[in-house]
């Protein structure tokens, strides 16, 4: 994250923005595959430190869930 917020003003936003992207992405490929997907809406943030990423350089942003049809 510092060095989005270095080069952008609001760089939490565009993060948030780049994450939408990625799991409209993520499934629509799944839906290719013939897969179920399901975006999570969550914030992670309190579980970087104890996994050990520094809150200064990530940003947890939510998930997608991808599952079969059986």
């Amino acid at each position: 994250m510092s060095k989005v917020d270095a080069a952008y003003v609001n760089g939490e936003s565009l993060a948030w923005r780049d994450a939408g992207v990625i799991c409209a992405t993520l499934s629509f490929v799944a839906e290719w595959l013939g897969l179920r997907s399901n975006v999570l809406g969550f914030s992670g943030n309190a579980y970087l430190p104890l996994i050990g990423f520094p809150m200064n350089r990530f940003m947890a942003v939510g998930g997608v869930q991808i599952s079969s049809y059986a």
